[in-house]
């Protein structure tokens, strides 16, 4: 299982249209959508927090439901994918808080 952290603000549309690369910052030199492993989930909740400047109860972590097939490792526990990844791959949301609270595990 994969991970995805977002501000909570992008919840909706994320749950109507599923994680799209056409929402990658054009800057970025690979567009694509950013997943982690479970070990990075914190890693992942901080750089969140920090990119788009909102606190933790500002973040979503959303589970991902994709073979690892699907996805291109770009380091220990960060992967990408270089198309959507639709709606009906997507599970449980956890609250930034109650991640950080432990309430995730």
């Amino acid at each position: 299982m994969f991970y995805h952290a977002t501000p909570l603000r992008n919840l909706d549309s994320i749950r109507d249209a599923g994680l799209l690369v056409s929402k990658a910052n054009p800057a970025s030199k690979i567009q694509g959508v950013w997943v982690c492993t479970m070990q990075n989930r914190p890693w992942s909740v901080l750089h969140t927090i920090r990119k788009y400047h909102v606190s933790l109860d500002e973040v979503a972590v959303i589970e991902i439901h994709v073979l690892p097939g699907k996805l291109t490792r770009f380091r220990q526990g960060l992967y990408y994918s270089l198309v959507d990844i639709a709606p009906s791959k997507l599970g449980i949301v956890i609250n930034g808080m109650a991640f950080g609270a432990g309430v995730s595990e």
